[in-house]
């Protein structure tokens, strides 16, 4: 449980007595409160989860549009038309690599998997769908963290003309949201990320989905990596399959890539990710 600025540290990237990482020796989960942990893990489920998995992934960005992303205001880009940029005012990248990433995930959890992929990943489609049903969802998307307006904080989605959306999964949209989610991965930038409330923690796009039902949610405190968060996510997926408890799974997954990858992996492109609520659980997995 952080305090303060310690929110923002991943704890598995500090250096042991032995110039080793913690991650070598420890799993690390964390909890924004022991009170918020014992109520997720005494909280009895309102209904029971029928899907194994909802992936949402590849959105398409460009073409470039005059349209904006103002943690103020919303976007004013066109509604159906791609092109929003950041807080920065540049245009948000495609991200192509989170169509390997969901569909590498589905096909872990076999046939009993939901995809919202390209044109079909737009927030409208995913708030239609029965997210109280889902036992694992997994969303791979810009995400933009907000300290000014933290109620603003959102993962970036495609937008719908028809329902008139604006592709913003804002923080206060997701409060209105129903979830019996044992884990939510939220694999954008900063989805760990903003303002800083002393010993309430960090208000975040993080806390919002554990409020509303999330047993645990997967998110970085950082720019994430395409190629990195690609691998780790794959992996993950692979050892809680295997029947590794949620908090050893992302451990293994970065011991993976620091095994594989060696030197290039510092801490920067495997650490951003930390786990928060209850990790301690097996998801049970139904193929």
């Amino acid at each position: 449980v952080p305090d303060g600025a310690l929110n923002l540290v991943p704890f598995d990237a500090l250096m042991d007595g032995a110039d080793s990482y913690v991650l070598t020796s420890h799993v690390v989960t964390y909890a924004p409160s022991a009170t918020v942990l014992n109520l997720i893990r005494n909280e009895k489920n309102s209904g029971t989860t029928t899907v194994m998995f909802l992936g949402v992934g590849d959105v398409p960005y460009q073409p470039s549009t005059a349209g904006k992303v103002d943690p103020g205001a919303g976007s004013t880009a066109n509604p159906g038309v791609g092109g929003m940029v950041d807080f920065k005012g540049d245009p948000l990248p495609n991200l192509p690599a989170t169509k390997e990433e969901v569909t590498d995930a589905a096909k872990v959890f076999g046939s009993s998997s939901v995809l919202l992929l390209g044109a079909n990943a737009t927030e409208a489609r995913f708030k239609s769908e029965p997210l109280d049903h889902f036992r694992i969802i997994h969303i791979a998307a810009h995400g933009i963290a907000s300290t000014r307006f933290p109620d603003r904080a959102a993962l970036v989605l495609g937008q719908d003309s028809a329902r008139h959306d604006d592709g913003l999964l804002q923080v206060r949209e997701i409060r209105d949201l129903h979830l019996n989610a044992q884990l939510v991965t939220l694999s954008a930038c900063d989805t760990g990320a903003g303002r800083l409330e002393g010993e309430e923690g960090i208000e975040s796009l993080e806390r919002a989905f554990l409020f509303v039902g999330a047993r645990s949610v997967l998110a970085s405190l950082w720019t994430a990596s395409d190629i990195y968060t690609t691998s780790l996510m794959a992996r993950f997926y692979q050892h809680v399959a295997a029947g590794q408890d949620e908090g050893e799974a992302l451990r293994q997954a970065k011991l993976d890539l620091l095994k594989e990858f060696r030197g290039p992996a510092t801490p920067f492109f495997w650490a951003d990710f930390i786990l928060t609520g209850d990790a301690s659980e097996r998801v049970t997995v139904s193929k």
